[in-house]
């Protein structure tokens, strides 16, 4: 049920002051959609980014980037596009947005800032910075890659590209507001880009019948410091139709395309949307020894006499998914049974309790599922070696620990030893992907149109600067009147949740009075802005 609450601050308050208190509660809503009952918006203490960070001087919400900021749809995003509009609502390109933020991390430009109107820019802008280290050091490494780029996406205020298009997955991780199409890359100074050969021209010259022309490469590269990222600097290059061929040799990537690189150039400057083009294009890539005889679209998606089609294998059938989802319940209905056969065998041991036979008798499998089971003989000879299992397990817990888990950590042992192996020995899809060296970006500057967008500096040490910098913009009255917010919601927050009424009164009290601060605080601020 959702909370009315701009009735409940009207009641502690003058008519008179109603102007005002519709103001002041459209403030506080949103600092309330901030609070940990939304957990998607606001970190928890213990959630709290480590080392210094503006919010840990300065009263701000602070916003916990996901994933789901790639979709403009998703609630999530729709919460933060007030935040990023900051950055967002004068346009530029994703350079230019870029560059906008990282004016408001160099200190030399922040003192420059005026304050008055430009209060809620550097309040937005500080709850960006904050949303970036976040989404750089407080998630796993399969995780931050995702949500780094549902950061790009809103900042850019684009959208994240996750789903199938024109038949396979994209090779582009967002597309920005103007739609360019932008594969994110963060990495190390010295980390080389990787990508798929096969991915890269099936995008460029037959994704969706005929290709896009182009798309724009981003990479970050990280430093870090104290185990947290502290600095990005940001690169861009363009791979396009044109420059394809030329750009993989340069950049030392000509083993890719065989002894085929001169007439792949000739024909692709010849690029058409025709049939012909398309087949001659896959009796190229037949000869190559990057392109995947396999899984390349020019191999799976293109018929006899060139045209372009999407297989089955693009998108599973609704139906087919909804009953293998199915079939995995009933498997997963089979599995609690024994689960819960062991179970009762161990405490039929502790206890003296029933046998294996008396309990089966007991056990409701009028319902059944008959999935994966030849007969009921075999059912019953599954669930007995697991009711056994329990039941030792109570008399010989120790050897079982040590054969057990023992047998598993050596079988585990011995799959990765048969991963290096096959990496050593170099697969298939070792060998189609590219690579680009940092010195790579910057020899195909003239083909690729290499650019550098300078530095974001989130070091503890600028951090600190900053921090001291826009406290003496906001003044000593914001910062109290942003406590006092910050405060207020805390309060009201404990009121409704608090289990000892007496706690919830003065939380109760206590509000009120940081209300009627910020009542006042806000005409007082009303009226300088007027004069």
């Amino acid at each position: 049920m959702s909370t009315n609450w701009d009735l409940l601050i009207e009641n502690h308050f003058d008519n008179k002051k109603n102007d005002t208190l519709k103001v002041l509660s459209e403030a506080v809503r949103e600092v309330i959609a901030e609070m940990p009952i939304k957990d998607d918006i606001l970190l928890t203490e213990e959630q709290a980014p480590s080392g210094k960070s503006f919010s840990m001087s300065i009263p701000i919400p602070r916003l916990v980037p996901s994933e789901a900021w790639g979709d403009p749809s998703s609630q999530s995003r729709q919460d933060v596009d007030r935040v990023f509009a900051s950055v967002t609502r004068k346009g530029g390109d994703m350079k230019g947005r870029i560059a906008h933020v990282a004016t408001f991390l160099d200190p030399a430009q922040a003192v420059k800032k005026a304050p008055g109107g430009k209060v809620n820019t550097i309040l937005n802008m500080m709850q960006i910075i904050e949303a970036l280290q976040a989404a750089l050091n407080d998630f796993n490494e399969s995780s931050a890659g995702f949500v780094f780029e549902g950061f790009m996406a809103a900042l850019t205020g684009g959208r994240q590209e996750a789903d199938r298009v024109g038949g396979t997955l994209p090779i582009e991780d967002f597309v920005t507001a103007d739609e360019v199409n932008v594969s994110l890359k963060l990495l190390s100074p010295n980390t080389p880009i990787h990508g798929s050969f096969t991915n890269l021209i099936d995008y460029l010259f037959i994704r969706g019948g005929n290709g896009v022309p182009s798309i724009k490469y981003l990479i970050a590269y990280k430093d870090s410091e104290d185990h947290a990222v502290a600095r990005l600097s940001f690169w861009d290059f363009l791979i396009s139709r044109e420059n394809f061929v030329d750009l993989m040799v340069k950049s030392g990537n000509s083993n890719l395309f065989g002894s085929v690189a001169a007439q792949m150039k000739q024909h692709i400057a010849s690029h058409q949307e025709s049939n012909e083009w398309k087949l001659t294009m896959k009796q190229l890539l037949l000869q190559t020894s990057g392109y995947n005889q396999k899984l390349g679209m020019f191999v799976k998606n293109l018929s006899d006499e060139g045209e372009f089609f999407i297989g089955a294998e693009a998108g599973p059938d609704p139906a087919i998914k909804n009953r293998q989802y199915q079939l995995m319940l009933k498997q997963g209905r089979i599995s609690d049974l024994k689960d819960a056969a062991e179970e009762e065998g161990a405490k039929a041991a502790k206890s003296g309790g029933p046998t294996f036979q008396d309990w089966i008798a007991d056990l409701d499998l009028t319902e059944l599922p008959r999935v994966g089971l030849k007969s009921r003989t075999e059912f019953d000879d599954d669930m007995e070696f697991f009711w056994n299992r329990g039941f030792e397990s109570v008399s010989k817990e120790e050897e079982v620990t040590e054969s057990y888990f023992g047998t598993f950590h050596e079988s585990e042992k011995r799959h990765m030893k048969e991963e290096l192996l096959l990496e050593a020995r170099g697969g298939e899809g070792k060998k189609s992907q590219f690579s680009i060296s940092r010195g790579g970006m910057n020899a195909i500057k003239r083909l690729a149109g290499t650019t550098s967008y300078g530095e974001l500096d989130m070091s503890q040490g600028n951090i600190d600067q900053l921090v001291e910098i826009y406290i003496g913009k906001l003044g000593d009255d914001l910062m109290t009147l942003l406590e006092n917010t910050k405060n207020f919601s805390e309060n009201i927050g404990r009121y409704f949740s608090a289990d000892d009424r007496s706690e919830a009164a003065m939380a109760n009290k206590t509000a009120r009075d940081q209300g009627k601060e910020i009542v006042t605080s806000l005409e007082e601020r009303e009226k300088e802005e007027e004069i």
